[in-house]
């Protein structure tokens, strides 16, 4: 029991209040929130398990195998740039649930809250958070250390973030952790293998970073062998090499998947193509590697982690060094305290090793959270021993009230809003749930199945339905609101310079009784940086000269800046 204000209060009711806490910071707004980066990008694929992002830059099976009537079958083991797991476990929400930008993150939104459950069991493991006394902690202690981490991460702007987004790394973090969990039980109970195998493949699926975690168990294990007890038993043991193994079988797919696709064009996955600097000539650039490089890590990592949680991460540092040596003096040898801070140095230490090629994107520095979190709880568990009590409860609370501060501003109070989420509003409440009378077709016979597949799901409309669109428009944005309508929803979704050029080669007729809604991006917009193209801007011209059109409607940001100009006409 806790007391509290007085009050005694369980350590189940304080876990289930943060976990409460930490479902409402993730889910308030959670389908009218800006759509942000790549969320788009993955969203938009998700949602028939098919990869294409309409982009001739970076292309994908998808158009290399046009000319046949099947794509090969290996092309559904993986994705030209990310292996399966993510959009896969969306594609079966979106089945459920329909595509929505609510369904989109709620994959995310749930493994947030999971992973502030799997906080709490791990620190809450005495091998762990046996850090500070020479005896085994009692069951009351570990409860403090479980609810402290799960509290940090409940508050956590960074982890809020991902949580709240249409990415990889909230799922990401989840089975991370998972994974460590199991590993930690595996250490104890050799019989767990089969899931400490599994947890790793999955993670392994989902993204190509978790792979930091072979090098972080492989040097933890020769230490323990060394300076522990275990005499290298832990190597002789076949169930450690039977989880690598189940970890293989399980991320086979994404093997068989690069093998043939090294086959067919001479090169891996976008990831691991870059990562072996094989030539691609089928994709332009790694933009995430190249917009953000490793050495803006320092002005990345003060922009999603507060000051007060990296200075905290910091003294946790200097705390784990001076404890370290202080149990080597006080026992003359490594023991299990010892180790603890050896498995939080060695996930700092690879994670950062992962990222110098990879980038510091903000997504990517979400692998430091769990290292954070360590050293942030450590370095509390040395306050809360040398300062007074109250005095340590007032920092802690301070700390805490500035961590919701931070993570409140930085999501919802000054997040980007770029109209985007509000023109899909717009889009879905004035079309509704219909099709176009008209399905439109595709030159291409895979992307024509895909429009054909979806679009007879819906019911059609008395009229064809086309969205003409200001080819400038970032491409996440671009699949989100208007790809995904073409080949999902059954609508004409065409650029600006498409509908000219129809327009000037088929006239008038080729859009008898359509009704047009035309978007025209503004200087405020999200925009594609290497596209600078005039067509709407011409075909804005010519329709209020030619027709006398008018703004049907202005989507504005929360500032009162136009973002998006939407022009409705009958043809």
């Amino acid at each position: 029991m806790f007391t509290i204000f007085s009050y005694r209060i369980s350590e189940k009711q304080i876990l289930i209040a943060i976990l409460l806490l930490g479902a409402l910071l993730r889910f308030w707004g959670l389908g009218s929130a800006e759509i942000f980066h790549d969320e788009g990008l993955y969203a938009f694929r998700s949602i028939g398990y098919f990869d294409y992002i309409q982009n001739d830059a970076q292309t994908t099976p998808v158009q290399w195998f046009k000319g046949q009537p099947n794509l090969p079958w290996w092309t559904p083991l993986s994705f030209h740039d990310h292996p399966p797991l993510f959009f896969l476990i969306q594609h079966l929400f979106f089945n459920l649930f329909g595509d929505s930008l609510l369904v989109a993150r709620l994959p995310s939104a749930l493994a947030g809250i999971a992973s502030i459950y799997l906080v709490y069991l791990i620190f809450r493991r005495s091998d762990l958070v046996r850090i500070l006394t020479r005896s085994d902690l009692q069951k009351l202690e570990r409860g403090h250390v479980g609810l402290l981490a799960a509290l940090l991460l409940a508050v956590n702007h960074i982890h809020i973030w991902i949580s709240r987004s249409s990415f990889l790394e909230s799922l990401l973090f989840f089975l991370i952790l998972l994974n460590i969990y199991y590993f930690l039980n595996f250490l104890t109970n050799q019989k767990t293998w089969k899931m400490f195998g599994i947890t790793l493949g999955l993670a392994f699926l989902t993204k190509y970073t978790s792979f930091f975690l072979v090098p972080v168990y492989f040097f933890y294990l020769i230490f323990i062998s060394i300076f522990g007890t275990s005499d290298f038993r832990i190597f002789k043991n076949w169930r450690l090499y039977a989880a690598f193994g189940l970890t293989v079988l399980l991320f086979s797919p994404v093997l068989i998947y690069n093998f043939y696709l090294w086959q067919t064009v001479g090169h891996f996955d976008l990831q691991f193509a870059y990562l072996f600097r094989q030539a691609t000539p089928e994709w332009q650039a790694s933009l995430g590697k190249i917009q953000e490089p490793f050495f803006n890590i320092l002005e990345n990592l003060s922009s999603m982690y507060s000051i007060s949680f990296l200075l905290a991460a910091i003294f946790g540092i200097v705390c784990s060094i001076g404890v370290f040596i202080k149990n080597f003096r006080a026992n003359l040898r490594f023991n299990s305290n010892s180790s603890a801070i050896v498995f939080g140095w060695l996930t700092l230490i690879f994670v950062t090793l992962t990222l110098i090629p990879t980038g510091s994107a903000f997504r990517f520095i979400t692998l430091y959270l769990f290292p954070f979190l360590f050293l942030t709880a450590l370095a509390f568990l040395v306050l809360r021993k040398k300062l007074a009590p109250q005095l340590f409860k007032i920092l802690f609370v301070i700390f805490i009230l500035y961590e919701l501060y931070f993570s409140i501003d930085g999501i919802f109070l000054t997040f980007p809003d770029f109209g985007v989420a509000k023109l899909d509003a717009y889009l879905e409440e004035s079309i509704g749930g219909q099709r176009s009378l008209r399905l439109p077709q595709s030159p291409n016979p895979h992307l024509n199945d895909i429009i054909k597949r979806y679009g007879r799901r819906r019911p059609a409309a008395d009229e064809s339905l086309v969205i003409v669109y200001d080819e400038n428009i970032a491409l996440s944005s671009k699949l989100w609101l208007f790809t995904r309508r073409l080949y999902y929803q059954g609508i004409l979704a065409v650029t600006a310079g498409q509908f000219k050029t129809l327009l000037q080669n088929q006239g008038l007729e080729a859009f008898d009784r359509s009704r047009v809604y035309f978007v025209k991006a503004t200087e405020n917009t999200s925009l594609n940086p290497k596209v600078a193209i005039k067509d709407a801007e011409e075909l804005e011209n010519f329709l209020m000269r030619e027709f006398n059109l008018r703004l049907e409607k202005v989507i504005s940001n929360r500032d009162g800046l136009p973002m998006f100009l939407i022009y409705k006409f009958l043809l």
